[in-house]
């Protein structure tokens, strides 16, 4: 029997990819395919819907309702056993209890959220493939961010809040659902240390049931080993030119990042995970 299917999930420009490229090293192919809202939206939505979705299938969107047939997911897992599966799903006790019954490896990628966000926001003004860039293209960066923060109900886009509650339930299972923090897994090309990349990387083995790689060659080609890695880096949201929107940010994200494990004063973070 082929060794089980590993899936990684996280919000959009949490680090999946820095996690991909660490699977990659140890061997492990992919991503493929991917269980996030394109499975429903953009190119082709009408045929995608028609293969996939279902008015009572499991609701995986984050940013947007989107509902996928259980079976659908089933055979991708199934299809992907000793790869990697991909995805920008909501947390749900249906989705988990699926990738459980396939004896799927679990692994969750989280990040500072005022980060995702900027993140996002400057990663969706050069994709004109994925689906939201007609609604956030052509706008600057911060009102591409304020956007986001705030959600569009007409567009049926949700508050980055709400975004974040969905995915939340992730952060609270345990055992077999692997929680890796960006700040620790991005190293020091990205503003963390080598030892808190090392030990992520040991709790990744660990979790795969597979042996630390010696040496430190393979560690330093995780960073940045991706076509669409963005400006991997901590503290993204000081970048913010406006006062009003990084206050803004602060009072709406206040409790969400608290429950995220993230202090309001990032360096507060650094310190408590450096203990």
């Amino acid at each position: 029997m082929k060794t089980p299917c590993v899936f990684v999930t996280g919000i959009w420009k949490s680090g999946n990819h820095l996690v991909y490229s660490a699977l990659n090293e140890l061997g492990i192919e992919g991503p493929f395919n991917g269980i996030a809202a394109h499975l429903i939206y953009g190119r082709f939505s009408m045929a995608k819907r028609l293969l996939r979705g279902s008015t009572q299938g499991i609701d995986i969107g984050l940013e947007t309702e989107v509902r996928i047939r259980p079976s659908y997911i089933q055979y991708t897992v199934r299809k992907l056993r000793g790869r990697i599966l991909g995805g920008h799903a909501a947390y749900s006790p249906e989705l988990v209890a699926l990738m459980r019954s396939e004896g799927a490896r679990m692994i969750v990628i989280r990040r500072d959220p005022r980060d995702m966000l900027i993140s996002f926001a400057d990663w969706i003004e050069s994709r004109p493939d994925n689906y939201l860039y007609a609604e956030f293209g052509s706008l600057s960066r911060e009102h591409r961010v304020a956007k986001l923060l705030h959600g569009d109900r007409a567009r049926r886009i949700r508050p980055f809040a709400e975004v974040l509650a969905r995915s939340e339930g992730w952060l609270s299972e345990a055992g077999d659902v692997l929680v890796i923090n960006f700040e620790d897994l991005v190293g020091p090309k990205g503003g963390g240390t080598i030892r808190r990349q090392a030990t992520a990387l040991r709790q990744l083995c660990d979790h795969l049931g597979r042996a630390m790689p010696g040496g430190l060659e393979w560690i330093d080609r995780i960073y940045g080993n991706s076509l669409t890695f963005n400006q991997g880096q901590v503290q993204r949201w000081l970048e913010l030119q406006s006062p009003e929107l990084k206050t803004e940010i602060a009072d709406l994200l206040a409790e969400p990042m608290r429950r995220w494990g993230y202090a309001p004063d990032f360096e507060d973070f650094s310190r408590e995970q450096e203990q």
